[in-house]
């Protein structure tokens, strides 16, 4: 009973700091003194609909990529998978992270999920999701790195005139340097040591048959990195189309002078990064906080990009509806476990 308690109290908590701070950044810029215009002002604009089905259109390619790049991850390690099972999994996933802001996260329930469907090779299925995620995150590092630093190059004075940006794109550089040279190491690795590193692992007490099966699936995708190259590539893929989805977001309700694309190179991947560790389900209102603020870094209305936020928000909630049919669905056939299971589950994934 207080187990439960204390998971309701964090869930509405988590909603209580995404909506406090949502309500306060709208309340914030309705209606801000000065000529440029208000969230107010601009929701009056009549809505260009071509670039709102633009939007969904877009969103709907990018969000099934990544189910794809998934299920490549998942066969990857040469486990029992469908392209079918990747989108129903997916689309339940979005939903939890659309909507959901209990501990049992999208990320979760696909782990549980594909783990119990994998009972012999557990911690290797729960790496897929881990990949997944971290090849999603590190994607957007490069991405803020490569774009960043190319337009910092070229001159755009937004970016080499300011000195957080420039931070920020020295920051997402190092993290790439690093990420792609521990990538290298790894390769140098040969067989017997990578067994020795398993053997050690494996010796730790409760948890290193856990630790050593996830080294082992780590092995398995620097042995083979087509795997990792095709995930990486869709990931570009994505985040170019999560890049002009905010260019056309900002456009929705008609603005004067928003940003060109090249800024929105940059500031999109950083915003993205930054409400991915905002505790709210989604990121809501977190989102919503850092789009504005990074507007205000390239000298123009905080309103324009806390509106172009909440209109992708809009388009990701339809996405998160189409999740909860899913669910729905596949709930009313017991093909989900039940919350209780996946909590006993938990904190062994966790592990993992």
């Amino acid at each position: 009973m207080k187990k439960h308690a204390r998971a309701w109290g964090i869930g509405l908590a988590k909603y209580g700091i995404g909506f406090g701070l949502l309500a306060y950044i709208l309340r914030a810029n309705w209606d801000p003194k000065g000529t440029s215009p208000g969230i107010s002002g601009l929701l009056q604009q009549t809505p260009d609909f071509l670039a709102f089905f633009a939007l969904v259109a877009l969103a709907s390619a990018c969000v099934s990529i990544q189910f794809v790049r998934w299920y490549v991850l998942v066969r990857g390690l040469d486990l029992p998978f469908t392209i079918g099972s990747a989108f129903r999994l997916g689309l339940v996933g979005a939903f939890y992270n659309a909507f959901l802001p209990g501990s049992v996260g999208g990320d979760l329930v696909k782990a549980v999920i594909i783990a119990k469907g994998t009972p012999g090779r557990r911690a290797s299925a729960v790496a897929t999701v881990i990949a997944d995620r971290l090849v999603g995150l590190f994607g957007l590092i490069w991405f803020s790195a490569v774009f960043g630093g190319g337009f910092w190059l070229a001159g755009d004075t937004r970016i080499s005139e300011n000195e957080y940006l420039k931070k920020i794109v020295l920051a997402c550089s190092g993290i790439t340097v690093a990420t792609v040279l521990g990538w290298v190491i790894l390769g140098l690795f040969p067989q017997s040591r990578a067994d020795k590193f398993a053997k050690r692992l494996g010796g730790i007490p409760k948890v290193g048959n856990t630790l050593a099966e996830l080294w082992f699936a780590v092995w398995s995708y620097r042995q083979r990195p087509r795997v990792i190259y095709a995930a990486i590539a869709m990931t570009a893929v994505v985040h170019l189309g999560f890049v002009f989805m905010f260019h056309i977001g900002v456009r929705v309700f008609p603005v004067i002078d928003p940003a060109s694309l090249s800024q929105h190179f940059v500031i999109a991947p950083i915003g993205y990064i930054a409400q991915a560790f905002f505790p709210a389900p989604g990121g809501l209102g977190g989102g919503e906080f850092i789009f504005g603020y990074l507007y205000t870094l390239l000298g123009r209305p905080e309103a324009t990009g806390v509106v172009g936020r909440l209109t992708l928000r809009v388009v990701e909630w339809a996405i998160g509806l189409v999740g909860l049919y899913v669910f729905l669905r596949m709930k009313a056939h017991h093909e989900l476990p039940e919350e209780e299971e996946i909590e006993k589950e938990q904190e062994p994934v966790k592990a993992s």
